[in-house]
């Protein structure tokens, strides 16, 4: 009898206790040679994509590449990097933008100074091409020569890696992703409607393998959701999951890769490579020279529901898709609505491998109550009879006396004046929130002046290059000459 899936990766799963520098030892008068470590990973290049240009959190990135938003007082990049070293990756390849790569590449130099046995690789691609993840690996594959463990830098987790490792071995896939369920506050109300703004993938799982069946997202489906007789007939006890994530971490095989290499179509993993390898499992058909030929429905030019056009792709190929469902804390922080909320479920979830600051370097009041719940960076400077609570305060901030806060994410060097009121709202680096303000729910750019005794709900405030105060939510524009804003 064959093994079992379950049998099969157990018996691939990596130890975690195991010691490959073996050291010399003498037995009997003879001394045995000392091994060579041996790298955990042979199979496998660690690529992380922090090229993206992070639209969905255009308010945080005005001064800052995505990968360098902070989160928890810590560079968003930092998470994909310590979840890599971690899992005992020794060469690890960062994707960036040509004009960000410097900045990328000071701070990781320093933020992982003490880790000298780790060799960073930067891969830099043009600022005005126009990319994408699936573009981006393209580039980058004839420089590799085994499959792909790629990352995406807005991914936080701790999961261990070597169980979508293992998937990825034991079925021979041609690309295993890692999903995870979508996260809810602890105690929160399971019954509680999703936020409108949440886009959900509709994830169809063969739950006999964990065979990725079906996958497609919310905005790609109009009236109906169709599956089609094949695919139920071949996996009849397919179960289509709504709460499922994907991290967008991924194991590419060279096969799927030189789909990649050979399609210029293809510049998404998520939308594109990966549906279209989900399609390629029941895209198999026998020609007559028996063999089988993939080949990917294209559609005709004008006509959106013809499923006449087929297009054969290659000869026979791993096409299957697979995936490995962590239990671990695992969140995208992708989109700006989920940058508070995200914020404090990694401080909750990763307090304990999350870099500490140096809280001897604040000047706090002892008038002032500062929450368990909440994260200082150094050199914060609060006054008296303040209270912060469920927040996380950048380094270099200064608040004034009478000061309220709670569930805020407040960047560095933001000066904050007496008597203001903040709640669930985003202060950006370098900003000033005059005396008696009062914020709620509210985003402030970078380096903007919200005026004394100002009331704000809802408001989305920056100023870009030509003074223009843009009001997004409401939808109007005023000039302001005092003020102004240039990106960097």
């Amino acid at each position: 009898m064959s093994p079992t899936v379950a049998e099969t990766m157990e018996s691939l799963k990596l130890s975690d206790n195991e010691d490959n520098n073996q050291r010399n030892t003498t037995t009997a008068g003879v001394e045995k040679k000392v091994r060579k470590p041996r790298r955990i990973w042979p199979e496998f290049t660690a690529v992380i994509m922090a090229a993206g240009s992070g639209s969905r959190l255009f308010e945080l990135t005005m001064d800052r590449p995505k990968c360098m938003i902070p989160v928890c007082n810590t560079p968003m990049i930092w998470f994909p990097i310590n979840l890599l070293i971690t899992n005992k990756f020794e060469e690890i390849i960062i994707i960036v933008k040509e004009s960000e790569k410097r900045e990328v590449e000071l701070y990781v130099s320093e933020a992982f100074s003490a880790r000298s046995d780790v060799n960073f690789e930067y891969f830099a691609i043009d600022d005005d091409e126009d990319f994408g993840t699936a573009y981006s690996l393209r580039r980058l594959i004839p420089k590799t020569t085994s499959d792909l463990l790629v990352v995406s830098c807005d991914t936080l987790t701790v999961t261990p890696l070597y169980n979508v490792a293992n998937v990825h071995r034991a079925m021979n896939s041609a690309i295993t992703c890692l999903m995870a369920d979508r996260y809810a506050p602890p105690g929160g109300d399971t019954k509680k409607k999703p936020n409108k703004n949440d886009e959900r993938d509709f994830i169809g799982i063969d739950p006999t393998d964990n065979r990725l069946v079906f996958i497609s997202n919310e905005k790609d489906i109009e009236d109906e959701l169709c599956l089609y007789r094949g695919q139920l007939s071949r996996y009849p006890h397919l179960r289509l999951h709504t709460n499922l994530v994907d991290a967008h971490t991924y194991i590419i095989s060279r096969d799927a890769l030189e789909q990649v290499e050979s399609h210029d179509s293809i510049s998404m993993i998520r939308c594109e490579l990966l549906p279209l390898l989900v399609r390629k499992q029941m895209k198999q058909v026998h020609d007559p020279k028996g063999a089988y030929s993939d080949r990917l429905y294209d559609r005709l030019e004008g006509d959106e529901d013809s499923l006449e056009r087929f297009e054969i792709l290659s000869e026979p190929v791993r096409t299957g898709c697979f995936m490995h469902r962590t239990q671990d804390f695992c969140v995208r922080l992708n989109s700006i609505h989920n940058y508070i909320g995200y914020t404090k479920a990694v401080f909750e979830s990763l307090s304990d491998v999350i870099p500490k600051s140096d809280i001897s370097s604040c000047d706090i009041s002892k008038m002032t109550q500062v929450g368990k719940d909440s994260l200082l960076g150094d050199n914060v400077s609060i006054d008296a009879k303040c209270s912060i609570k469920r927040s996380c305060i950048g380094s270099k901030t200064k608040i004034g006396a009478n000061t309220k806060i709670s569930d805020c994410v407040i960047f560095d060097n933001v000066i904050i004046e007496d008597n203001v009121t903040l709640h669930r709202t985003i202060v950006c680096t370098g900003a000033t929130v005059r005396s008696g303000a009062s914020l709620q729910d509210c985003r402030i750019g970078t380096r903007y002046d919200v005026q004394s005794g100002a009331t704000l709900v809802k408001e989305i405030l920056s100023v870009d290059d030509n003074n223009m105060i843009l009001d997004m939510e409401n939808g109007n524009d005023t000039t302001d000459s005092d003020d102004s804003y240039h990106s960097k």
